[in-house]
């Protein structure tokens, strides 16, 4: 039993065992993959929860998932050295049912734990500023921030409400002004002159968004609606903590009925100050924004931005706006999360399988046609000002070419490099194609939908459901051929003497 550094008993044990029972799951080496892989991702957690002690400034995750994939790519290219020393397919080896299937997936495995390193960064300073500040912390500061500063500058703060007056339309349909050159416009940019009053039209959508916008609203008669609005008095907000709070941020409308309508001069003026300053300690991100200099005033400032720069809320606007980017990355991001590491590892997963079962020569040739078929595509678009049905029309073509080239392997008597070339570019194509079609079908729906004008007329649903359903088929398909088509198509071509 040889020793490795760092690597337990029991792991050298199973390298034993899998050595001699088991060469093909052996020579993947993934069981010490996995356990170098989370040696490096503690490593790499361990420094990056020292690092970012401050959640206020920027994030620097895209610099450590830099440095970290370079280290991981270096750490990939140690296991093909040791993959590419043994290799059961192309020595002949005993090579049973389902090894085709199982040594993908255990190649997906080696390469998901390598890539998975990378997001280690991002997982940790999601969890160091979900350490620091919570949800309901960071409300509660950004209201007291908010009503503090209007105790304190009542004098500046106007008290008119704007007034916005709207009609409401069944439909969106296309209207006419009539006092201007007569010519075809969308509903909401036009106004109608009614009874000496200036209608803005809104359909029922548009009547949604701005009843969840408005701070008062008042109903005249059947569809006219006058919608006002308060002075804007929420000097710091951030989106991010107002979707993921159950507890209300105060809107501007709150804020005035609380603190100006009930108006009375504060009793303690510094305890606020020195409340003030202690939030902007808090939250202020650091010196990195020198074009705001809160402290410079000028005499057309209005008075929000007199009030931001007297409290130095632009900079406490910053570290909000990193704090809860950082905290809920993970909550909105998740599937795009995901999604960057499948497609990764996927994509390196069938490099790494075709150059398995492929002559070096071939797999070299089968990059090169790729590149050469992409620029020849590129041009052709160009000179014919193609669009995006174009390319995935020719993603389609190029892909029943592939199929049909690596078919012939089956009647074929010598082993050509135009065969290894099909087959390579086939097997790689395969679980992107049910993406292709889907976007290539959304495509040309899409232009049915447009006129000439670009007016929306319908627009088309479930593109997203339509196109993770894909995603899914794309990796069954893939599955299901490995073992069925691929993997037999590779025997045999492999097998064949060379032309």
């Amino acid at each position: 039993m040889s020793k490795r550094p760092l690597v337990p008993y029991f792991l050298q044990k199973l390298d034993d065992k899998l050595l001699r029972n088991k060469p093909a799951t052996w020579s993947t080496r993934v069981h010490l993959v996995i356990w170098f892989s989370f040696l490096f991702a503690l490593t790499v957690g361990a420094f990056a929860f020292l690092a970012f002690f401050d959640i206020k400034e920027y994030s620097s995750t895209g610099s450590w998932a830099t440095f970290t994939g370079l280290i991981a790519f270096i750490g990939f290219v140690f296991w093909l050295i040791f993959l590419l020393r043994f290799n059961v397919f192309k020595r002949y080896g005993n090579w049973y049912q389902w090894d085709g299937l199982k040594t993908f997936l255990l190649f997906f495995i080696c390469i998901g734990s390598i890539v998975a390193v990378c997001f280690v960064p991002s997982m940790v300073e999601t969890f160091r500023a979900n350490q620091k500040f919570s949800t309901a912390e960071i409300v509660n500061d950004i209201n007291e921030i908010n009503t503090n500063a209007v105790k304190l500058e009542h004098d500046l703060i106007p008290l008119e409400w704007t007034k916005d007056t709207v009609k409401l339309i069944d439909r969106p349909a296309t209207v006419q002004v009539t006092e201007a050159p007569v010519a075809d416009v969308t509903y909401d940019s036009v106004a109608e002159i009614h009874e000496k009053q200036v209608y803005q039209l809104i359909d029922s959508a548009g009547m949604s968004r701005k009843m969840m916008e408005t701070d008062s609203v008042i109903k005249l008669k059947d569809s006219i609606y006058v919608f006002y609005t308060s002075p804007d008095l929420q000097f710091v907000y951030t989106y991010d903590v107002a979707e993921h709070s159950t507890q209300k941020i105060l809107s501007s409308g709150d804020i005035y009925r609380k603190e100006i309508m009930h108006y009375s001069k504060p009793a303690d003026r510094a305890a606020l100050l020195n409340r003030m300053d202690a939030l902007k300690e808090k939250y202020a991100a650091d010196n990195r924004y020198p074009y705001y200099d809160d402290e410079s005033y000028n005499i057309n400032d209005n008075y929000e931005t007199k009030i931001k720069k007297k409290y130095g809320l632009i900079k406490v606007g910053y570290g909000l706006a990193n704090i809860t980017g950082k905290k809920y990355a993970w909550v909105d991001s998740w599937k795009e999360y995901l999604r960057v590491f499948y497609y990764i590892t996927l994509t390196f997963t069938l490099l790494v399988f075709i150059f398995r079962h492929s002559t070096a020569k071939t797999f070299f040739l089968s990059l090169l046609a790729a590149v050469i078929l992409s620029v020849f595509t590129g041009l052709m678009l160009v000179m014919s000002q193609g669009d995006e049905v174009a390319v995935l029309s020719f993603m389609v073509v190029y892909y029943i070419v592939f199929a049909i080239t690596a078919f012939t392997i089956n009647t074929a008597t010598v082993r050509t490099a135009l065969q290894g070339i099909g087959l390579n570019l086939f097997v790689f194509m395969t679980p992107f194609m049910p993406l292709v079609f889907v976007a290539l079908n959304e495509a040309r729906t899409r232009y049915r939908y447009y006129d000439y004008t670009y007016l929306q007329t319908e627009k088309p649903h479930n593109t997203a459901l339509y196109l993770f359903i894909a995603e899914i088929a794309g990796a069954v398909i893939l599955l299901i051929l490995l073992e069925t088509v691929f993997r037999k198509l590779y025997r045999k071509w492999y097998a064949a003497p060379e032309n």
